[in-house]
């Protein structure tokens, strides 16, 4: 028995769109004001690394009985994660940054659970798949040599994978099954308001970042919140750094406050993360 369901959605406009309109365009007339030395200059960086992260919360497809992922006993993992971003000192038009991470859990659960409609016997294997890619546009209505400061809007592309097989049963009509397999795939579209602050230690390469994106929208709502240090060595013309933090990410998604999506989600994400960087 096999299902596979493909979703696409996109969080329906709100007050939050309008807040977000007026951030960008505050930091468009700000970002005028900055001439001389607080013009950003122009720099394309990157870097990837490892999210060492677990994941707690709830899922719960249409109306079957919700799972708590606690036991579905996923381990905490290393994820791998990337990042782009270019900045320019072009008045009105927006830097751009991409981020993009993989989180992938898999493991026998200790207790029965239902997905589509398919009652899974404890032990049963499953799988829960995130994948993020957030596109940033943003202004830096500040760029002094000590602090920076973004704003501007994050579009973030969730792309949920969720698959269970095991031996089961279908509670409507008690047919047994000898072995159930069911998978559900959506793709989600949500947008934030963006903000970071960055601080700079002057003549050394050490600095400090907190990163914002959260947004509320009637029962649903989602953060994805960081705080980094960053070191830099100045080697020619590029600049080679390390990075660590900690990162905490919720998404609390609910079905009816989107176009067409089959789950409810609370879903935690947080942990230390460490990887290299580029910039020139």
């Amino acid at each position: 028995m096999k299902n596979v369901y493909h979703t696409e959605a996109t969080i329906r406009p709100s007050l939050s769109i309008s807040v977000l309109i007026f951030l960008c365009t505050v930091s468009i007339q700000l970002s005028t004001l900055n001439t001389g030395a607080l013009a950003a200059d122009f720099h394309i960086s990157g870097g990837g690394g490892i999210w060492h992260n677990d994941a707690s919360g709830s899922i719960q497809y249409k109306d079957d009985p919700a799972i708590d992922i606690d036991y579905l006993n996923y381990d905490e993992e290393n994820r791998p994660y990337g990042w782009f971003e270019l900045t320019h000192p072009v008045p009105v038009l927006p830097n751009l940054r991409l981020e993009y991470c993989k989180n992938k859990f898999s493991d026998r659960a200790s207790i029965a659970f239902e997905w589509e409609d398919v009652r899974f016997g404890a032990d049963s294997y499953s799988k829960m798949e995130l994948k993020q890619l957030d596109m940033i546009a943003f202004y830096q209505p500040l760029s002094l040599n000590w602090i920076a400061l973004d704003l501007g809007l994050d579009v973030k592309y969730v792309k949920f994978t969720f698959s269970a097989e095991g031996s089961g049963y279908i509670p409507d009509t008690g047919l047994s099954l000898r072995t159930a397999y069911e998978i559900e795939e959506d793709n989600l579209f949500i947008p934030f308001p963006y903000a970071k602050i960055k601080f700079m230690v002057p003549n050394t390469g050490l600095e400090i970042e907190g990163e914002a994106k959260a947004i509320g929208y009637k029962h649903t709502s989602a953060y994805d919140l960081s705080i980094k240090a960053s070191y830099f060595f100045k080697i020619k013309v590029i600049e080679l750094g390390i990075e660590a933090g900690y990162r905490f990410e919720n998404l609390d998604l609910d079905q009816d406050d989107f176009n067409s999506i089959n789950f409810d989600a609370d879903i935690d994400l947080d942990g230390p993360f460490a990887g290299l960087a580029l910039r020139f």
